[in-house]
């Protein structure tokens, strides 16, 4: 576990502990798992009142801003909070939006004492408050099946705790070290196969239209076909079909073992420049 999390987190991917345990049992968890580090900056939000909850995250936020001028730091900042500040937290606006903020830069936040249902809140306050974000909920118990629905992303690990996770999710992984995997080799080539495919279904679109509306101006608007009738037929079917299909089982950009050895591989994926604007547009702006 904790190879696969220090693995993940050189990718630039950021973690969230979300627990029912107690701040000393989730804090300890979160050093065996590599989670946290002796060098790890950690502030606790843990009051139960809203002033108090208030309070503590504008003091954490000054001194966030105190480490804007050490980038070394502030990737070692992380955030400890407990499921009453939390709950505090995201009934005031006033609170809510300085969370925010100091989440965002938070290398890491472990959320203790939080309910399944605080759980999957949690997980809709990050998306509804950063748009950019894309989030991936891992549980491996009843419990977590909120989490799991309430991310774009549900991955459930089957174990001792039952099936509950692993019905709910749109992965399922028998160990945790098999996310590595499934992040970093097809997850990866996934995301490029696919937009890869979605430049390919404009190219041969283009490639068919394209022809037939020049061809309107030069025949008078008649309306004469200028393929044969079986052309049309095969070329969705078979000429354009099969070349993509063999093209996907056999195209690959590295080597499983570099993708498993090298995490900055993983950030085309994260950035998403392979899905970007420019990178669909640009190869068919091209071809035209």
């Amino acid at each position: 576990v904790g190879e696969t999390i220090s693995f993940i987190k050189k990718a630039g991917i950021k973690f969230w502990v979300l627990t029912g345990d107690k701040v000393e049992t989730a804090v300890n968890i979160a050093f065996s798992c590599k989670l946290l580090t002796k060098r790890s900056i950690m502030m606790t939000v843990d009051a139960a009142e809203s002033e108090k909850v208030f309070k503590q995250i504008t003091d954490v936020a000054n001194q966030v801003e105190a480490l804007q001028d050490n980038p070394h730091k502030l990737k070692r900042f992380a955030l400890i909070i407990t499921g009453n500040a939390l709950l505090k937290a995201t009934k005031h606006k006033q609170i809510t939006d300085p969370l925010i903020k100091v989440c965002k830069v938070a290398s890491m936040v472990v959320a203790c004492r939080v309910s399944p249902k605080q759980k999957a809140e949690i997980v809709k306050l990050v998306r509804d408050n950063d748009k950019s974000a894309v989030t991936l909920s891992i549980g491996d118990g009843a419990n977590d099946v909120n989490m799991i629905a309430a991310a774009h992303v549900g991955i459930g690990i089957r174990g001792l705790e039952g099936q509950q996770a692993a019905r709910a999710s749109d992965y399922a992984v028998t160990k945790f070290r098999h996310l590595k995997n499934l992040l970093f080799v097809h997850g990866r080539e996934a995301t490029r196969k696919n937009a890869f495919a979605i430049c390919y279904c404009f190219y041969k679109n283009m490639l068919l239209v394209v022809p037939i509306l020049l061809y309107c101006f030069w025949s008078g608007g008649s309306a004469q076909a200028l393929y044969n009738e079986w052309l049309y037929q095969l070329y969705n079917t078979v000429l354009t079909t099969a070349p993509i299909a063999y093209f996907a089982s056999v195209d690959k950009e590295y080597e499983r073992s570099e993708f498993l050895s090298n995490p900055r591989l993983y950030e085309t994926s994260r950035k998403g420049e392979s899905v970007s604007y420019t990178h669909l547009t640009l190869p068919t702006n091209r071809e035209v």
